[in-house]
């Protein structure tokens, strides 16, 4: 039997040493002083026969292995993880080995595009809405002109807006309200999305029908398909931008800005295509026809990009990012916690909500209303393009400085909202406003205040409404994020409702309140 050297003994004592320390490591605790063992002699465990295998490696390969590659192995096949393994470093010292995993890297976004297919998609998700009420002249003076002496149909051709504006907000609060609840917290589904825009693309052909025939014999009947129309294709409307801010939110903050971005160009599309319709034909079933049939292009035009967007990497690794984080609560069939997201985001969902109340008590069934007075443009375009394109130029300019300039913050914007209110509500009252009929004085008599208040009623929305949909998904958990943008998304279609209700208000109030101050209107009837 050959006994080891001495050389090979003080390797085998330090290299004893090192492992000791290196399990007293693991254990984290340091090492014990050796103490008498009790009477009851304890079975070794696992680990500490491993540790013995290694230490009897180390005196087997002593003599042909340095004592570094022989502590090496040990480590190697000893019982403990090896991200918490220990290493000699050349000069002896021991350094401890990286435990972290690497984080994931996401795709990029190849010529951006996914913000430029989000943009599409929100240019769909508005466009029925745009385009009822940007046709608003077709409806009122066309489709809805009787001789006068039917006072229903009076009625409603004076609150058409607002009845749009209802018919389309009743049925988009009720069908965000179940998608969101059925819906779990990766649950956001492109499917409804291309199912809502397939009936969209129905409804509107429908409605170039209803342009097409002469319901001059028929209105009440026209008026009735035509809200029975809006009430359809908004509930599917609300289906898919639902979905949209759902799926939008998983995704970092400047993309939901580029859904926000896309449906406030909507209305710079529809309101543009309004306008050459009227240039191309001055027959108002004509125009009709073409300025409808461009809705239908742009929601086939989204229908096909959606499909693209889905199969797209970077779409694709922040969608599973948050499956995966949501799969343990579908084990155990955790619905969300929908009042405690509620509660983080409240502040988000009184900015929007009462921002878009603000708007839509005054866009489009007030502003619609004003005439000109002095300024050098024809009444036949002058409500398309100094109230629909003003206004919806500025909406699309107001979402760009939010990327950068993060003001008003999370804890004053809701208070920023209420004094916009409080300015904005009776503004537009006090200009030129039904001239024709109100009692109630004219204190704006410029044409040039009533445009510089459109713009800064479109750039106001738009900054507060932006900065909520960024700021919402900050203040939420990962597995939160998805029914989070859902609910930003209910309380805008709470405030398009509110904001209609609301704007019953304005005509009775010019018609009933204060004495007659007129300003002297000669215009014309506004053609579409």
């Amino acid at each position: 039997m050959v006994m080891p050297s001495d050389a090979d003994k003080r390797k085998i004592s330090f290299l004893s040493t090192m492992l000791n320390e290196r399990t007293a490591t693991y254990c984290d605790a340091p090492v014990q002083q050796h103490q008498q063992p009790n009477s009851n002699l304890l079975k070794p465990t696992d680990s500490e026969m491993k540790l013995q295998d290694s230490f009897n490696l180390i005196r087997i390969e002593s003599e042909d292995a340095g004592s570094n590659g022989i502590y090496n192995k040990a480590c190697q096949e000893g019982d403990h993880p090896q991200a918490y393994a220990k290493e000699m470093n050349s000069n002896g010292s021991i350094s401890k080995a990286s435990a972290q995993v690497p984080e994931e890297i996401p795709p990029r976004d190849k010529w951006n595009t996914v913000q430029i297919i989000l943009i599409i998609q929100g240019l769909a998700t508005l466009m029925p809405w745009n385009m009822f009420i940007n046709a608003k002249s077709y409806f009122e003076n066309y489709k809805l002109s009787s001789n006068g002496t039917d006072q229903e149909i009076n009625d409603y051709k004076t609150n058409f807006m607002s009845y749009i504006t209802i018919c389309s907000m009743v049925p988009s609060v009720i069908f965000s309200v179940l998608n969101t609840f059925i819906t779990r917290s990766s649950g956001a589904s492109p499917a409804r999305i291309v199912a809502a825009k397939i009936i969209m693309i129905i409804l509107l052909a429908m409605t170039i029908v209803l342009a097409c025939l002469d319901s001059s014999s028929w209105i009440k009947v026209f008026f009735i398909l035509t809200l029975c129309t809006v009430v359809m294709i908004n509930s599917a409307t609300s289906v898919f931008q639902n979905n949209l801010f759902g799926i939008g939110s998983v995704l970092p903050g400047k993309y939901i800005n580029a859904v926000l971005i896309g449906a406030n160009s909507c209305g710079i599309l529809t309101s543009v295509s309004q306008i050459i319709s009227i240039a191309i034909s001055s027959d108002a079933k004509i125009s009709a026809i073409i300025y409808f049939s461009s809705g239908i292009l742009i929601l086939i035009i989204a229908l096909i990009t959606n499909r693209i967007f889905q199969r797209l990497p970077f779409y694709r690794f922040y969608s599973d990012q948050v499956s995966r984080e949501a799969e343990p609560r579908k084990e155990i069939n955790v619905r969300p916690q929908y009042w405690t997201i509620f509660k983080k985001i409240w502040k988000m969902c009184f900015t929007i909500w009462f921002t878009f109340t603000t708007t839509i008590v005054n866009f489009p069934n007030t502003t619609g209303d004003v005439r000109r007075i002095h300024f050098p443009m024809s009444d036949t375009y002058w409500i398309p393009v100094m109230c629909f394109l003003n206004f919806n130029t500025f909406a699309v300019v107001g979402t760009l400085p939010s990327r950068r300039f993060k003001y008003p913050t999370v804890k004053y914007i809701w208070l920023v909202a209420i004094i916009r209110g409080l300015i904005c509500i009776p503004f537009f009252m006090f200009c030129n406003y039904l001239p024709e009929q109100r009692t109630f004085p004219v204190y704006f008599s410029n044409d040039y205040v009533y445009i510089i208040g459109i713009v800064l009623l479109a750039l106001t929305n738009a900054h507060l409404t932006t900065l909520s949909f960024q700021y919402g998904p900050t203040l939420l958990k990962s597995d939160e994020v998805v029914i989070g943008g859902m609910m930003l998304n209910i309380f805008l279609y709470l405030g398009i409702l509110s904001g209609g209700f609301l704007s019953f208000l304005y005509p009775y109030i010019v018609k009933n309140v204060g004495s007659s101050t007129l300003v002297n209107d000669d215009t014309d009837a506004l053609n579409f």
